[in-house]
């Protein structure tokens, strides 16, 4: 049989015994002996300042002059456009009507002009010779004026004349023959006398030979029909006008609006102004350099375009009126002065005549009466020849009385009344001109703006530099208004920014605690952080008068412009800028290294070489206590403690600070950089 070891398969382990580590006995023997040494040291009287002492290094000394202290405040920025370069959309946002002369109105349009020429045409039908041939427009309200003012005219006429059955229907014919027509007024006259001569021819054969034909007077057919302006003298605004049109005319109607000039919206005489836009259609890249003149951008004219041929119609329409209204002037003027200078005295010398003619008249028949009476005592005549010579001096008594009459109603009543209407279209029609002129220049000015809004959709360079597109961000960096080809751009929205490179500017920011000392027209060195080894001259063109709060701070900031003196063709907007303003220059004074100044407690000191100190333990120089003026970057103004010639420790921050000492400087001014 087999041990029991085999038959398991275990096999027996030896642990080994651990052995010692002797290496931690010597770390701490050996920490143990350097303490021991050092205290023993330090016991013994070797201290470290008594060992620097015994080895002393060289110093360095700098000896004090005069120069020029600059102080300096030194802040960040970034350089943008010095010159307003801004290209903006100049296309105007609001194109609408401007309510011209073609405004329709109750008579049916710019036929207004009729009332005056149907004035002249009222004249010619009062002529009894047909010789006036002044020109007649007819038009639906002048027709009904002048049918309605000549039926009032003929009834007046024939009511008020009183005469006989002949001058009557020879009144009433000649002033219902309409305002044109001469002819029928002069047959009209000729029937009145004709009836007349008949009648008294019937009553005594010699009587009808000897009386007078009563004259045609002209005043009495005569009609002014009142002139009608071609427009409402009172334009109504846009939106009451945009209602009535729309409340008169039909949806989807025809053409209308403004003299059949129109604008599209189906029966509308005038559109409401409306804000209008227009888009980009092509522009250059960005950063491509351009000359003055250059095209960098072309907006849609389109609309624009189609108004611009619309408001040349109507611009011709109310010049039209214009010149119709002028001409309608002449002609009532002229027929003023005709009736004032001519027919009127004309009718007044035929009335004289008339009456002296009925006076002979009534003188020969009073005589034939007389007569007829001493030939009937003698049997000569009959009693019915007296009886026929009565009534013809009672019908020449009649004349004469009618004669007279009738000179009393023109001299008092129709001449003046005829003149004062002829005045009163003068006025009417002068002052219709004057609207008509200023539509006219609405409409011109109109046209001109619409022009302009052309040529400004071809956008150029106002001048030599690279195109930055006018991009603008929200408060959160976000891209709020991109330009680009397509987008929609509104009145005075920028386009593109030129910047000139030999024409910029830094914008800075100014710390509130620095703000006093920044001034206009400090010095400004421009150092950027691309070309640092190019500083740039500038001055301090504006400071702004109002803060700006730092997100998440209390500090505020303000902003400074200074203008670059000389840029070079590498310059861009946006660049990071470091900018030292000049607050203050002193030139010839005493100064000290600003390495050499040590600052203890706030009082300023100098390591000051002494020779009278000079031994073997110790170095020849003493601390001096200093008062210090302007400084820079390198060095400090000194007002009392130091002067020129004398030499100090340069870097003297390894040496023993000084001991309390009462200052010997008075406090001044210290300006810290």
């Amino acid at each position: 049989m087999q041990p029991a070891e085999e038959r398991t398969g275990f096999v027996p382990i030896e642990i080994p015994r651990p052995r010692r580590n002797y290496s931690a006995y010597i770390k701490i023997a050996a920490a143990v002996l350097v303490v021991g040494g050092l205290i023993g040291a330090w016991l013994a009287g070797y201290r470290p300042a008594n060992l620097l002492a015994g080895t002393r290094r060289p110093l360095r000394y700098v000896e004090i002059g005069t120069g020029t202290v600059d102080f300096y405040v030194v802040e960040t920025g970034s350089i943008e456009s010095a010159n307003d370069t801004t290209v903006r959309c100049e296309v105007e946002a609001l194109i609408g009507l401007v309510g011209g002369s073609q405004a329709t109105t109750k008579s049916g349009g710019p036929a207004g002009g009729a009332g005056g020429s149907t004035g002249a045409g009222g004249q010619a039908g009062g002529s009894g010779s047909g010789a006036d041939t002044s020109t007649t427009t007819k038009s639906k309200t002048s027709k009904k004026a002048g049918s309605s003012s000549s039926s009032k005219t003929a009834s007046s006429s024939s009511s008020k004349t009183g005469s006989s059955s002949g001058s009557s229907s020879g009144s009433s014919s000649g002033s219902g023959s309409s305002s044109g027509s001469s002819t029928a007024s002069a047959s009209g006259s000729g029937s009145s006398a004709g009836s007349s001569s008949s009648s008294s021819s019937s009553m005594s054969g010699s009587a009808s030979t000897a009386i007078a034909n009563k004259p045609v007077l002209r005043s009495f057919t005569y009609m002014v029909v009142p002139y009608v302006p071609m427009k409402s003298s009172t334009p109504k605004s846009s939106e009451t006008t945009k209602k009535a049109n729309e409340a008169a005319a039909p949806k989807g109607g025809g053409g209308g609006g403004r003299g059949g000039g129109g604008r599209g919206r189906g029966g509308m005489n005038q559109e409401e102004e409306k804000p209008g836009s227009t888009r980009i259609v092509s522009i250059l890249r960005e950063g491509t350099k351009v000359k003055a003149g250059d095209i960098v951008a072309e907006l849609d004219k389109s609309a624009y375009e189609d108004e611009e041929r619309s408001q040349r119609i109507r611009y011709l329409q109310a010049k039209s009126f214009v010149e119709q209204a002028e001409s309608q002037l002449e002609v009532a003027k002229i027929t003023l002065k005709e009736y004032r200078d001519g027919i009127y005295p004309q009718d007044l010398q035929l009335i004289r005549h008339y009456i002296e003619s009925c006076e002979i008249e009534q003188d020969r028949s009073a005589r034939n009466l007389v007569w007829s009476r001493e030939m009937l005592a003698m049997s000569y005549r009959t009693q019915f020849q007296v009886k026929g010579d009565e009534a013809a001096l009672q019908q020449a008594e009649i004349a004469l009385k009618e004669a007279r009459g009738m000179y009393d109603r023109l001299f008092h009543f129709t001449g003046p009344k005829i003149i004062k209407s002829l005045e009163a279209n003068v006025a009417a029609i002068q002052a219709d001109l004057l609207n008509q002129q200023a539509s006219f220049s609405l409409e011109t000015q109109r046209l001109e703006r619409l022009r302009k809004n052309i040529a400004h959709c071809t956008v150029r360079a106002p001048g030599n530099g690279i195109i930055v597109y006018a991009n603008q961000s929200d408060w959160r960096g976000m891209a709020s208004v991109v330009i680009d080809e397509g987008v929609t751009l509104r009145e005075k929205q920028p386009i593109f920014n030129l910047p000139d490179p030999q024409h910029m500017r830094v914008k800075a920011k100014i710390n509130e605690s620095k703000m006093p000392l920044v001034q206009t027209g400090q010095p400004v060195i421009v150092r950027t952080d691309a070309y640092p080894d190019h500083p740039l001259k500038g001055v301090v063109a504006e400071v702004t008068p109002i803060s700006i709060p730092i997100r998440g701070s209390d500090v505020r900031i303000y902003y400074a412009n200074i203008n670059i003196l000389e840029g070079f063709d590498e310059l861009r907007p946006g660049l990071s800028a470091e900018i030292e303003i000049e607050v203050e220059r002193r030139e010839g004074v005493t100064r000290v290294p600003i390495d050499a100044i040590r600052w203890v407690e706030g009082k300023p000191y100098v390591a000051l070489h002494d020779a009278s100190r000079g031994d073997a333990d110790h170095d020849p120089w003493k601390w001096q206590p200093i008062e210090i003026g302007l400084s820079d970057p390198d060095h400090a103004e000194v007002i009392a403690g130091l002067k020129p010639g004398d030499r100090v420790v340069d870097r003297p921050f390894d040496l023993p600070p000084p001991k309390a000492e009462k200052p010997v400087a008075s406090p001044g001014q210290v300006v810290s950089r």
